[in-house]
């Protein structure tokens, strides 16, 4: 009897822990730079945790449904303008152009444009949601003609010249 009820509460731990509240405790996020192929223009798409954002702004219980409203994308565009940099290979910011952000399910999709480049390197660096926590781990990578390279920013990680492949 003894041991079904510890091989019972180890289950009931397990089935715990489990759960869609423990889901999402991946400290990532990922961005991708790409070079489109048709119209050479340079698209950039952060792949967030809508949770995490809420956090990182101090929304409070606002409900990641406030990223779709016209507030929302006024603060997610402010927030990755200011946590996210794409220049050219001397480190000379480009002018990006938010097209906007949409929810799927608890993922924060968020598009920017940084119009035609000619260079051949990128200098970027991501510390998107690091001001919410330290062991925010960010994957950039950087596609062109199929081909992609990637770089990881962890808290403290200056910035990054990459080659377009």
């Amino acid at each position: 009897m003894k041991r079904f009820t510890a091989i019972g509460w180890g289950l009931l731990a397990i089935a715990l822990l489990s759960s869609p509240v423990f889901a999402h405790r991946i400290e990532a996020a990922l961005s991708v730079v790409e070079v489109n192929p048709t119209s050479g223009v340079l698209e950039v798409t952060h792949r967030l945790y809508a949770h995490d954002l809420e956090h990182a702004l101090d929304l409070g219980p606002v409900g990641a449904g406030y990223f779709e409203t016209p507030e929302g994308q006024v603060a997610i565009k402010a927030y990755c303008e200011r946590q996210f940099f794409l220049g050219d290979r001397q480190g000379k910011a480009l002018s990006l152009q938010f097209i906007g952000a949409e929810l799927s399910g608890d993922l924060l999709y968020v598009y920017f444009e940084a119009g035609r480049y000619r260079g051949r390197d990128l200098t970027i660096d991501s510390n998107l949601l690091q001001d919410f926590t330290e062991a925010q781990v960010n994957q950039v990578n950087v596609r062109r003609a199929g081909k992609t390279v990637s770089a990881r920013f962890q808290t403290g990680t200056p910035a990054k010249r990459m080659a377009l492949p």
